[in-house]
């Protein structure tokens, strides 16, 4: 009897403890999964895409579409409404009267700086502007170095602003990041019934800078996009100095009215 016992402590005894990895390795073995992870989540959502405007959100008489295409981690929205406005209330809030700081910070989050860099020239249709904008520490301030170029078609009197970025029209400003991709469209379609329509696409690529991380930045794109045409656009065209504003390069002719073919028919008879 005492030889089994003396046999099974000499084989606890014999029997190699096993020896649990350290507490940095399994840290590092889980964060490696996780980078991993999120390497491979991020080229699939790259990747993928229609290049098809969806409807996202329709309130408030507010459409706001979204398009994912290959190969771009952002969003691209479209946002449609209709109005009462004219033509000139619409473009001055891009050439003139609106072209300020103060209509940048209304526009913009965190805009502290505008500075004229060329004024509107009616013959080569386009201004220059550099708008600087904060964010919080520990990150560099972003700047918006723009064009709004002006088109308007003579026979449907529609109105296109392209802001398109020049980021390396001037020198970069030391301490402060550039966004090096900007493409927003502004259209304004009078139509039939007497009212414009007003539609902004955005395609702007704040994660080629590292504004912010993209997927939070494409979960509140639709939702600003919607609340900004719904309050800021609409409250803002409202103010005299748009409602009153008179801008020399917009063709002002009334097509939306039944009878304006037929007075301009008149007019132009002997």
């Amino acid at each position: 009897m005492n030889d089994v016992s003396n046999t099974t402590a000499t084989d606890k005894a014999a029997r190699p403890k096993k020896v649990k990895d350290p507490l940095w390795k399994r840290i590092y073995f889980v964060f490696s999964l996780f980078v991993m992870a999120v390497l491979v989540a991020h080229f699939s959502w790259v990747a993928s895409g229609s290049a098809q405007w969806k409807l996202a959100k329709d309130e408030d008489g507010i459409k706001v579409y979204v398009m994912k295409a290959p190969g771009d981690a952002m969003l691209k929205l479209r946002t449609v409404m209709e109005g009462d406005y004219t033509l000139s209330q619409l473009v001055s809030q891009h050439i003139g009267v609106g072209d300020t700081l103060q209509v940048c910070k209304e526009w913009i989050p965190g805009c502290v700086d505008m500075k004229r860099i060329m004024h509107f020239n009616p013959a080569r249709g386009y201004d220059r502007d550099l708008w600087r904008v904060q964010v919080p520490g520990p990150f560099a301030d972003r700047e918006l170095l723009i064009s709004t170029i002006f088109h308007q078609d003579k026979a449907s009197k529609k109105v296109t602003l392209d802001v398109v970025g020049m980021p390396n029209s001037l020198p970069h400003t030391p301490g402060v990041v550039r966004l090096e991709r900007i493409h927003n469209q502004w259209t304004y379609t009078p139509l039939a019934n007497g009212k414009m329509e007003v539609v902004l696409i955005q395609d702007v690529g704040f994660s080629d800078v590292g504004f912010v991380p993209y997927p939070l930045l494409n979960l509140t794109l639709v939702d600003d996009s919607h609340k900004f045409f719904a309050t800021t656009l609409r409250s803002s065209l409202l103010e005299d100095k748009y409602v009153n504003a008179k801008v020399d390069i917009v063709d002002l002719e009334d097509i939306r009215r039944p009878d304006a073919g037929s007075q301009a028919a008149q007019s132009a008879s002997p």
